[in-house]
């Protein structure tokens, strides 16, 4: 009996243990960490990028900033929003405060030294807010001996004064709040910004603010990165063209500038500003029909004979390089009127390089004529970077990026 006893017992306890066993729960995997974003924005532009009363930031710049973080990956509840004021842009990226810059960050040449851009995917233009009963201010040459405020850090006013109203007298804020503050009060005439920022005051002070309506610079928006990574630039420029091409670009549009007067323009031809300078090759080392064709982009372009320039390009990107080699001309501009219809253009091929049989790549410099002084600003001369491949025996140009050039 005390060994049967005994056994039993066992069998007990191995029954307890198994059930034990079986009832406990397993042990989760560990979670990766979620990924996570540090995106700089503005603060103060209605319309763009405000703080909501609930603290969180709204507008179409923050929409797109969230557009490209779902694209890499990071959910909205992980983004970390930082305040990017522009004396502070370049600063924030390159020393790794923020991930990436969303804030009417317009590319230019001089920035491009210091940051990378991904886009543009929003173009807008410089403008003049003034007291709606004003009636003697309709354009920058208006402005002689007269006060205008704009923020720190922002050229507007400088290029106002340089070009079009050499006694302007300046007013430098923190914030564009505090010029349209200054202009409710009558310390100033006029602000000046890009008029997507602008419209989003007349908006918020409707009857008692309004936008000029007369654009006279060219601003194209692009997402600032930190100065060489290419990479992180690429993945963030297909995520504007996503963004563009499902709708969800209109949408942030409707939603956030439309609904403030802002008039939008088509949306903008999206590239990769290029970073790095295309090293010419020794000619000698170049397929002499390579040459021929790179020649005779510039001379077709040249003689606006499009016709003859389409049968040099690619039949499945046509399109698109027609679209963003008409974007960026003055002669096909429809925004300034008659004032530009005499503006041309010269094409000059400055650097050729193959690296393999059958793929090139070429800069194509394009300098603007008869564009009045003080449209130099709207129209920047333009590098074009093209990739050609040879098919069938014959190079095509297949691809056309562009890089603006300062004056």
């Amino acid at each position: 009996m005390k060994r049967v006893f005994y056994t039993g017992s066992i069998a007990t306890v191995l029954v307890l243990t198994a059930c034990a066993l079986q009832a406990a729960p397993k042990p989760e995997a560990p979670q990766p960490p979620a990924r996570t974003l540090t995106i700089g924005i503005a603060e103060d532009q209605p319309g763009l990028s405000t703080r909501g009363p609930d603290g969180r930031p709204r507008g179409f710049d923050v929409d797109t900033a969230v557009y490209i973080a779902g694209r890499l990956g990071v959910d909205p509840e992980h983004i970390t929003w930082r305040e990017a004021r522009p004396e502070q842009r370049e600063a924030l990226l390159n020393n790794g405060s923020v991930d990436f810059i969303a804030a009417s960050y317009s590319i230019t040449a001089a920035r491009q030294q210091q940051v990378s851009f991904a886009g543009p995917y929003l173009i807008a233009g410089q403008d003049l807010l003034v007291r709606h009963n004003e009636r003697h201010i309709d354009r920058p040459e208006d402005l002689h001996d007269r006060a205008i405020c704009t923020t720190a850090g922002s050229t507007a006013a400088d290029h106002i004064r340089r070009s079009f109203a050499r006694t302007v007298e300046l007013t430098t804020r923190d914030t564009y709040s505090e010029c349209a503050a200054d202009l409710i009060s009558g310390v100033v005439d006029a602000v000046t910004a890009d008029d997507v920022i602008l419209a989003g005051f007349a908006k918020k002070y409707d009857g008692t603010l309004r936008v000029v309506g007369h654009q006279f610079t060219r601003e194209r928006y692009g997402i600032g990165v930190r100065k060489g990574d290419i990479a992180l630039q690429a993945r963030i420029t297909d995520a504007i063209r996503t963004m563009i091409d499902d709708g969800s670009w209109r949408r942030a549009m409707e939603t956030h500038l439309t609904a403030n007067g802002f008039r939008p323009q088509a949306a903008p031809v999206v590239f990769n500003a290029p970073d790095r300078p295309v090293p010419p090759a020794d000619p000698a080392t170049l397929d002499p029909d390579l040459v021929r064709v790179t020649n005779a982009v510039a001379a077709t372009s040249n003689a606006h004979d499009w016709e003859g320039f389409r049968t040099l390009v690619c039949p499945e990107t046509a399109n698109d390089i027609d679209e963003i080699v008409t974007h960026y001309t003055p002669r096909y501009d429809t925004h300034l009127g008659p004032e530009l219809t005499t503006a041309g253009f010269t094409h000059t091929v400055t650097a050729v390089t193959q690296p393999d049989p059958d793929t090139a790549t070429f800069v194509l410099n394009e300098k603007f004529t008869d564009v009045p002084d003080k449209y130099r600003n709207y129209f920047k001369d333009i590098n074009y970077t093209g990739t050609l491949i040879r098919r069938e025996g014959s190079w095509k140009l297949c691809t056309l990026n562009a890089d603006f050039v300062e004056p």
